[in-house]
């Protein structure tokens, strides 16, 4: 593989387009943050509140294991959040970087092969290309995996209470006088 001068516009053309396709991402997770903090401050000053008094009666111990509940989600999506950006933030500078190797390569006097350079525009561009495409799918898993924690308990009540009825009509189609 070299560097020519249809390779290196090419780059330089799709560097600006896929970094902008990043950075709206990334602006929706930076509002999604945002709200993150803003959802997780109650539960923390409950919680900060309840270890320096510790809680009385049932009622203020089931507020405060609701408010760490709500904690540990937070922290979980912080979590992914927090890598998404990272992962976004290590693009974005490779994708740069790319960028200005194509652009010095079209701006030499003698611009040579640069063979070097050519794959890394194409690796860059590669990863570049695999984040703005697996972002959106990453950002259904957290609605996937909250939809299965209300669902699937649901589904196993379901079953309890089929068991349950079946066990106390053994034959349903039997009709009783």
């Amino acid at each position: 593989m070299r560097m020519s001068e249809a390779y290196a516009g090419a780059v330089a053309g799709l560097v600006p387009v896929v970094l902008f396709l990043i950075m709206v991402e990334v602006a929706g997770h930076r509002n999604r943050l945002r709200t993150l903090f803003g959802e997780m401050a109650r539960p923390a000053a409950l919680v900060r509140a309840m270890a320096r008094r510790p809680a009385r009666g049932d009622a203020q111990l089931r507020r405060a294991a609701r408010a760490v509940e709500q904690l540990n989600s937070g922290v979980r999506s912080l979590a992914w959040v927090s890598a998404y950006l990272a992962v976004s933030a290590v693009t974005a500078v490779l994708l740069l970087d790319a960028e200005m190797r194509a652009l010095r390569w079209l701006a030499s006097a003698d611009p040579g092969p640069a063979a070097a350079d050519a794959r890394f525009c194409l690796v860059v561009l590669g990863i570049a290309f695999f984040r703005v495409g697996l972002g959106p799918l990453l950002d259904l898993v957290n609605p996937v995996r909250e939809g299965a924690e209300i669902i699937l308990p649901a589904l196993r009540s379901l079953h309890r209470l089929k068991a349950s009825v079946q066990e106390a009509d053994p034959d349903p189609g039997d009709p009783r006088p």
